[in-house]
């Protein structure tokens, strides 16, 4: 049962590279561009790598490799561009931000949180700060994942996902009564998908309000598949560790 929704969020477009391109390397950046957003990553990431070999001291053609790479689901790859990136340039956030994506993506929790950590106050994007707090969830950290859930949220109030992590963050923190009025807000928005009418489902049921996730209104929701996400998310509650439970809540894919 997936449940933080980061999957949806991506770091967001990087800063223009530094002036003084050649013809060849403006090319390859407009076309990887271009190939970026028709979603074909993988093309991509190799235009902004042939971009890297000519312009090898530009950080932020790196950061933008990096970005490509985690976008094709290559996070070890992606992890070895942000570093470059910051080898040319220390202070660069953007680059501070993917490398600690990819650590996210890659499992290297603490590595994460250190550099997003870092990263989330000067870049103060909601995709930079629901990393942050995915990170922290993983460790156990519910106060300091509650945090930057918050951040989140403050900068996207309508947002869906950004609600729900909230709302999961105190899920998991015991704080039930919370949890469910940031759900119901999410469940009243137009914005309201079907992953998060099954997150409601899973707040109430870790809440002990089965009465309530066995009646609560679910748009094209069948009764078979309800009390199938009543199951997952009973066995979710009997897990104790809060770091174990936010990874059977799905936060180990978060992106």
């Amino acid at each position: 049962m997936p449940a933080i929704l980061l999957s949806c969020l991506t770091l967001g477009a990087c800063s223009t590279p530094g002036s003084g391109l050649g013809g060849e390397e403006a090319r390859l950046l407009s076309l990887a561009d271009d190939i970026g957003r028709r979603g074909d990553h993988a093309t991509a990431a190799a235009m902004y790598e042939r971009a890297a070999e000519l312009s090898a001291d530009d950080p932020q053609i790196h950061v933008r490799l990096g970005n490509a790479r985690l976008d094709a689901g290559n996070a070890e790859a992606a992890k070895t561009s942000f570093r470059t990136a910051l080898s040319l340039d220390i202070e660069n956030t953007d680059a501070l931000l993917g490398l600690g994506t990819a650590q996210l993506r890659l499992g290297e929790v603490e590595s994460a949180v250190r550099n997003l950590h870092k990263a989330a106050p000067e870049v103060n994007t909601l995709a930079a700060w629901s990393h942050l707090g995915a990170a922290h969830a993983l460790l156990g950290q519910g106060e300091s994942a509650q945090h930057a859930f918050s951040q989140a949220a403050a900068l996207s109030p309508h947002s869906p996902d950004a609600l729900t992590n909230l709302a999961l963050a105190h899920s998991l923190a015991g704080e039930d009564e919370e949890a469910i009025e940031l759900m119901r807000r999410v469940n009243d928005s137009p914005l309201a998908e079907e992953r998060h009418f099954r997150n409601m489902v899973l707040v109430l049921v870790l809440a002990q309000e089965l009465e309530q996730a066995h009646s609560i209104a679910l748009p094209e929701m069948s009764p078979s598949q309800r009390q199938s996400l009543i199951e997952q998310a009973a066995r979710i509650g009997e897990i104790a560790d809060p770091a174990d439970r936010a990874r059977a809540m799905g936060l180990a894919m978060a992106r």
